[in-house]
């Protein structure tokens, strides 16, 4: 379908109606494209691929690829490597996945601008953190119990799995995931892993 439209979007004038019907049709085969890929990736089991990952260098790639995102938005992101963190066995390619999910949650929750700050240490539990907090709009306690419910979603054009694959995901690292959000200040995300 995507194809066929592009075919046939190239065969009309710029800036005509007929131009713009088959931009509006690559764009939902996009997003429909999306829709189905998310709910395929969450309806099968997660197999996992470990290894020994080390989690500073990783945070610090996937930062990396949400920076063009976040300065269009006029959005600091401070990170800082933490070098008391040991190597962990996780699956690399699963859990950037879920770090960028929660950093684009993270920007898109920031339309003024602000700031998204990315932390990692080790807790008294020798539990490996993550947090990722932004000064965004926050999260309505109504809403906040939910979040986590596949296709719950506030955003009028998202598919509501984002978050229910980061914590499936998280699960199937032998992890957890908690949120904490005051509306108008902002929300923190910590994923929390173990190391042994």
């Amino acid at each position: 379908i995507k194809g066929l439209a592009s075919y046939f979007g190239g065969k009309f004038t710029e800036g005509s109606e007929d131009r713009e019907a088959t931009s509006v049709m690559i764009r939902e085969v996009d997003r429909l494209d999306r829709v189905i890929g998310e709910l395929l990736y969450y309806a099968r089991p997660s197999e996992l691929k470990k290894k020994d990952t080390d989690i500073n260098r990783m945070i610090e790639h996937s930062v990396r690829l949400v920076q063009q995102d976040a300065k269009a938005k006029n959005i600091e992101i401070q990170w800082q490597v933490n070098d008391s963190i040991p190597k962990i066995e996780i699956d690399p390619d699963r859990f950037s996945q879920c770090l960028l999910n929660l950093y684009l949650n993270a920007i898109q929750a920031m339309d003024q601008g602000g700031v998204m700050s990315v932390r990692d240490y080790l807790n008294d539990k020798e539990e490996i953190v993550v947090e990722i907090e932004d000064t965004g709009k926050g999260i309505e306690s109504t809403d906040l119990q939910k979040i986590f419910d596949p296709y719950f979603t506030t955003k009028p054009s998202g598919t509501g799995l984002g978050l229910a694959i980061v914590q499936k995901i998280i699960e199937a690292h032998n992890g957890r995931i908690t949120v904490t959000s005051v509306p108008d200040r902002g929300t923190v995300f910590k994923i929390f892993l173990q190391t042994a």
